[in-house]
């Protein structure tokens, strides 16, 4: 997939998802189900979500998910 002059895999459109998902959900932490529910066009959720906690960009607490402090600050900082 080719995006904004570069391509972009599709572990990296899955990531993108499941980061956009819990930003907007943010300051609530999804359920696992619900995250893949509401990304149910998205492959490889759970995958990809294993890659953003292992990397400090989401917190995983049991089958819960959410973004990191840092990730939310990060967001904040970001130039519009």
């Amino acid at each position: 997939m080719f995006v904004y002059g570069r391509w972009m895999t599709d572990h990296d459109h899955s990531q993108r998802a499941v980061l956009s998902a819990l930003l907007a959900a943010h300051p609530r932490m999804l359920g696992l189900d619900d995250l893949e529910l509401r990304l149910s066009d998205v492959p490889r959720v759970r995958e990809a979500l294993r890659v953003l906690v292992d990397d400090g960009i989401a917190t995983r607490l049991g089958d819960r998910v959410g973004v990191s402090r840092a990730t939310v600050r990060l967001a904040v900082l970001r130039p519009a």
